[in-house]
């Protein structure tokens, strides 16, 4: 018999898609941090796009901004969000007034901002482990 390497895992938070991240990434944890790094700082940018559309009264622009940032949550393991996200776009093409998704969108900005600071923890988490077993 051989020695075999004695693997470590890294568990992702039970609050994000564990199963999803886990056949997602695989081992490959490096390339799971980079894509959350990337994904938050996308979250963040088009948030802020999201809000200036929403001020400038631009629903058709809103819902754009909104499309774009949905799969960002499934690469993060948010895929429930996705899903608000969706129904949100749907609010936008209904809409005959910016006025209709004022609730929705503070909505998902919540989310939003909850949704980035779960996963700026989960990049620490990342970084700390991919650190330590270099």
């Amino acid at each position: 018999m051989h020695n075999e390497e004695h693997k470590i895992l890294f568990a992702f938070s039970a609050e994000l898609d564990v199963e999803f991240l886990q056949e997602l990434y695989g081992e490959d944890l490096q390339q799971a941090e980079m894509v959350f790094e990337s994904s938050v700082q996308q979250l963040r940018n088009e948030l802020v796009l999201a809000e200036a559309r929403f001020h400038a009264g631009d629903t058709p622009g809103l819902k754009k901004v909104v499309h774009k940032m949905k799969p960002l949550f499934g690469y993060i393991g948010l895929n429930e969000i996705m899903q608000e996200f969706a129904a949100f776009e749907d609010v936008c093409v209904k809409a005959e007034s910016i006025a209709e998704t004022e609730k929705g969108f503070n909505d998902i900005a919540t989310v939003t901002e909850q949704a980035i600071q779960k996963i700026e923890k989960e990049i620490r988490r990342l970084k700390q482990f991919n650190t330590q077993y270099l």
